[in-house]
């Protein structure tokens, strides 16, 4: 096996920089899957996706070399701590010059991350560090696959991640829990229920999926889709707003899950899944 990458673009350091610092919000523990063409972060618990992310490495990577482990299955799967590797890349931040990554062998396994910094001399500087990894056997690669992705009733543009994200800190603090609501009209309603009130704010005239609004939309569509899920996870996802996403889509289905899909430009994709709170 063999994995080595270099980035000398600063959005692409930047954008690196914040995967990882987002990754490291929502688990322990991470699994790195590195192909030809991609590098991609997977999220699980022991029974689903959490958070998918994939870089496309041509728009990310000057050089990248990768050889999996064998001819057949040319890929390589790497389980981290991703707090770990946030640590280790806070040194992007610093305005620097270039970045290399590359898969070694210490005492074990690691990534080991080379930053080269600008220094007030005409000199530069080199910070090293050795992130430790768990090289994952081929016959768990299985549970780290690209998720499938579900047929959902509704899918519906995001306003401004930021605005949303201050309605839903001040929503949280009411309740754990929040309905999601979405309709083919462009309508999204996010709403929380105590037992002295409820709350809901409604954004309209937003995009949807094959969006047909104006085709007319019968009394059925107009039937609202919504999902209970848990406040404290949506307001996770809303921490991706320092990625500059063109476009941020909530998928619905039904009393089911959500399915929050974000798309950078075309070099980096996220899906994000919430599953819904039974409601008894």
């Amino acid at each position: 096996m063999k994995f080595r990458c270099r980035m000398i673009d600063s959005a692409a350091m930047r954008d690196f920089t914040n995967v990882a610092n987002t990754v490291s919000r929502l688990a322990k523990a991470c699994v790195i899957r590195l192909t030809k063409d991609e590098v991609c972060f997977h999220v699980g618990d022991d029974y689903s996706p959490i958070a998918w992310a994939v870089l496309y490495q041509n728009k990310f990577f000057s050089e990248y070399t990768m050889v999996g482990v064998c001819e057949e299955q040319d890929e390589i799967y790497l389980e981290f701590s991703p707090a770990m590797l946030a640590k280790s890349l806070s040194s992007l931040k610093m305005t620097a010059k270039s970045v290399k990554i590359k898969l070694t062998n210490r005492e074990q396994p690691c990534l080991t991350i080379d930053i080269e910094l600008p220094s007030i001399s005409n000199e530069l500087r080199q910070c090293v560090h050795d992130v430790p990894v768990k090289v994952i056997p081929r016959k768990e690669w299985g549970e780290y696959q690209a998720p499938i992705i579900p047929s959902f009733d509704v899918s519906i543009e995001m306003p401004d991640m930021k605005h949303l994200r201050n309605v839903v800190d001040q929503m949280g603090k009411m309740s754990p829990q929040l309905v999601v609501t979405a309709k083919k009209t462009g309508k999204l309603i996010l709403k929380v229920e105590t037992s002295f009130a409820t709350v809901a704010t409604h954004f309209q005239d937003l995009k949807v999926g094959g969006d047909d609004r104006d085709s007319g939309v019968t009394d059925e569509e107009e039937e609202e889709v919504s999902a209970t899920i848990d406040i404290r996870k949506f307001g996770m996802f809303l921490t991706w707003d320092i990625i500059k996403a063109e476009s941020v889509i909530c998928n619905v289905v039904a009393d089911r899950m959500i399915n929050m899909h974000m798309n950078i430009d075309g070099h980096l994709e996220i899906h994000y899944f919430i599953p819904a709170i039974s409601i008894l």
